[in-house]
């Protein structure tokens, strides 16, 4: 009888030790003179993109936002939109102001230019996807010869 006692208190001290152990999220602060827009995450990573409406550039974190640094391989401040592949998650493109614009295929390490003939509409999302092959994207252009931009057909 006193060697099921025993158990029965050391179980419950061993239970109420790991019960009463408290592990709180790690919380890591980093500065921006902005506030970050379009917060976006790469599905099933750590890797997160966002915009700067102010200086109109992207950045990159690849430990779940710890640390930050500006996408490589993308001209500074030219950033219209940032958007993320629906249908493939290591995807991403940087739209810009221009006509030059950037792709990623593995989640923002490396970034490739690619052009349209036309700026990108601001009337809408500037590509729209197909759901079953992720090689196939409209791009949504724009005329501005005169003073009126339509959007291109």
């Amino acid at each position: 009888m006193r060697l099921q006692w025993r158990n029965l208190c050391l179980s419950s001290v061993l239970f109420g030790a790991s019960w009463a152990k408290k592990d709180g999220p790690k919380i890591d602060i980093q500065d921006f003179k902005f506030i970050p827009f379009n917060l976006r995450y790469f599905d099933d990573s750590d890797v997160v993109l966002f915009e700067s409406e102010l200086d109109r550039n992207v950045y990159r974190s690849e430990d779940a936002g710890v640390t930050w640094d500006m996408v490589d391989g993308v001209p500074k401040g030219k950033l219209l939109e940032l958007t993320m592949h629906p249908f493939d998650s290591d995807r991403a493109y940087i739209i810009t102001t221009e006509t030059t614009h950037y792709r990623t295929s593995d989640k923002g390490k490396s970034w490739h230019e690619f052009s349209t003939d036309a700026p990108a509409t601001i009337f809408r999302e500037a590509l729209t996807y197909h759901a079953g092959d992720p090689d196939r994207i409209i791009f949504n252009g724009m005329d501005c010869t005169g003073i009126f931009c339509e959007e291109m057909v």
